[in-house]
């Protein structure tokens, strides 16, 4: 084999590595969302999903997660998470802190987890899917305003009362993009 082959095969080798590497910055991981009703006081009864989340520094350096959740039924209609105390106490064990997304949004030590909770109220009844989409995954220290941020979305499907996972995985849809500026 001469050499220019061996550079070649060598540069392959490189690249793959350091995308795999990249790939794996954090752990992700999630819950099967709850449905809850829940009445405030006062206020009227309202239906809300629950749906918590955990996010860890897998490496040794700090990293910014610019992390946040949103939520799209199959009926198109937008929901953007909520942080309800009332409700996050009813999902709390222990020493166990679930704080929200903006909360979340940041700075990442070495090793370090955050369990976050995502509330949506009054989803649409007639939805029989629901898609979730996390951005803030990717892009650790590159990460710049509006540059372009694949979402990890999740898709469940209705089944009778609960939720069932569909499918998962880095996506390329960027609608929920729309949706998200209106909160800025």
């Amino acid at each position: 084999m001469n050499k220019v082959n061996s550079l070649f095969l060598f540069s392959i080798f490189v690249l793959s590595f350091s995308i795999t590497s990249e790939a794996s910055q954090v752990d992700f991981s999630w819950s099967t969302p709850e449905s809850l009703t829940y009445k405030k006081d006062s206020e009227d009864e309202k239906k809300y999903i629950v749906w918590m989340y955990s996010v860890k520094n897998t490496t040794d350096n700090k990293i910014v997660v610019p992390i946040e959740t949103f939520l799209k039924t199959d009926t198109q209609k937008n929901y953007e998470d909520k942080y309800i105390p009332d409700i996050v106490s009813k999902f709390s064990k222990g020493n166990e802190k679930y704080i929200s997304a903006s909360e979340m949004k940041g700075e990442f030590g070495p090793g370090v987890t955050k369990k976050g909770i995502a509330i949506f109220e009054d989803i649409d009844p007639y939805a029989q899917k629901i898609n979730i989409y996390v951005t803030g995954l990717t892009h650790f220290f590159f990460w710049r305003w509006r540059l372009v941020d694949y979402s990890y979305k999740i898709t469940y499907k209705k089944s009778g009362d609960s939720w069932t996972l569909d499918e998962h995985g880095i996506s390329k849809d960027s609608s929920h993009r729309n949706y998200a500026d209106k909160f800025k």
